[in-house]
């Protein structure tokens, strides 16, 4: 009989060849058209959903007359995250609330003339201001023109039949957002991070082509691409973490045992140094390349020679690993670093052999200190991975309650 761990790995290729054969609409996606039309649709039809079930509780079920304030409520917990559906449930709400306070005052004293009108919106704009309210802000001049206008002279009457479709609606909507699908967003997360560590080896491995050969220098035009790559790259992996994290909060999927990920902050934040360095090296490799190429008998220009082909294949070197730091689903890194270990003291030994009070000696010492840096940001998570648990084993990645601190 099969043990548990050997049906688990059975069900893998089984659950691999499924989603194969799903048509691309259907498949898990990462980033691109297909991810952004995949969460549309979804948040399209529980949106259906929410507002047709908020209709009927409020008609059919509490007996309201004409709930239109429902199925409007029960959009708003509809929106991408859970934690933003209930943020902004509350905001609306609040702006109800707020809206229907400063309309009844002004309806009772005055009735609904122009002056009111003049008031209320006067008011519903100021008080909509406040910061707390965000996008719903606006919600305190609606509601207070709804209760003046349409409230006539029982205005508590209309307050208290819009409220409980505001409160029918704004349940709903969350109950529909929470149990139907809520969603994640831990795959950009994902594509994103690994997309950054991909711009990063890139431009490790094209200037590894300028330092090899010194009489192409460094790109003019290619470096300049890589730099605004790196700063895509890392502006779309901040956002999307971000966006992955806020997913987490109070969604009772991210509880549960996945395949995928969480995003974790020290990798990005390594990443980040690692960009960093990678401009560092670009603007510092001209003054090791731009040096006159000294062949035969003058030993210095060899060695200068030596340390540039040395170092371009140093940086080669480190793009698998900055790959491998990126992809999140990598227990630890495959390749190991100890022949990168062996190629850095390799170029530290050669820069110290340079002459003294040389430009080469000190923008060869420089050019090594940079990588040495790289080599340690890499280090240390090789290191940290071998410790941790694996991916997909519970605690993989960091905890919720870090998320929701942010």
């Amino acid at each position: 009989m099969l043990g548990s761990g050997a049906v688990g790995r059975a069900q893998k290729p089984l659950k691999r060849m499924w989603s194969s054969r799903l048509a691309v609409p259907l498949r898990p996606a990462s980033a691109g058209p297909v991810r952004y039309w995949q969460d549309q649709v979804r948040l399209a039809f529980k949106g259906a959903i929410a507002a047709v079930g908020a209709w009927a509780l409020a008609r059919y079920a509490v007996g309201q007359s004409g709930p239109y304030f429902a199925p409007l409520a029960a959009l708003l917990g509809v929106y991408p995250t859970v934690a933003r559906s209930l943020h902004q449930g509350i905001r609306y709400v609040a702006g109800f609330g707020i809206g229907a306070a400063l309309a009844v005052p002004a309806g009772l004293l005055l009735g609904p003339g122009m002056a009111a009108i003049a008031i209320v919106v006067i008011g519903g704009v100021l008080i909509g201001g406040w910061r707390r309210l965000g996008d719903q802000g606006a919600q305190v001049t609606f509601t207070a023109l709804f209760v003046l206008l349409l409230g006539g002279d029982q205005p508590f009457h209309y307050i208290t039949h819009r409220m409980v479709d505001v409160g029918i609606g704004v349940a709903t909507g969350l109950a529909v957002n929470v149990l139907v699908f809520p969603p994640l967003q831990l795959r950009p997360a994902e594509h994103a991070i690994r997309q950054w560590g991909e711009s990063i080896a890139r431009a490790l491995e094209d200037l590894s082509g300028a330092a090899a050969d010194p009489d192409a220098g460094l790109d003019v035009e290619s470096w300049p691409r890589h730099d605004r790559q790196l700063s895509e790259a890392a502006q779309r992996a901040r956002a999307a973490a971000r966006h992955a994290r806020e997913s987490l909060r109070w969604n009772p999927r991210a509880m549960a045992r996945r395949s995928v990920p969480r995003p974790d902050g020290a990798v990005l934040d390594s990443l980040e140094e690692l960009t960093a360095r990678a401009r560092a090296v670009a603007r510092s490799l001209p003054d090791i390349t731009g040096l006159p190429h000294v062949t035969g008998a003058d030993r210095p220009g060899q060695d200068v020679a030596s340390f540039r082909r040395d170092y371009a294949t140093m940086l080669r070197s480190l793009g698998g690993p900055v790959r491998q730091l990126a992809d999140l689903r990598t227990p630890r890194p495959e390749a190991t670093l100890a022949d990168i270990h062996g190629c850095q003291r390799q170029l530290e030994r050669q820069a110290a052999q340079l002459p003294d009070h040389s430009d080469a000696k000190a923008a060869a010492q420089h050019l090594a200190r940079l990588t040495g840096g790289i080599l340690g940001e890499l280090a240390e998570h090789d290191s940290a991975r071998d410790t941790s648990p694996r991916a997909g084993e519970p605690g993989y990645g960091p905890r919720v309650s870090e998320f929701r601190g942010e």
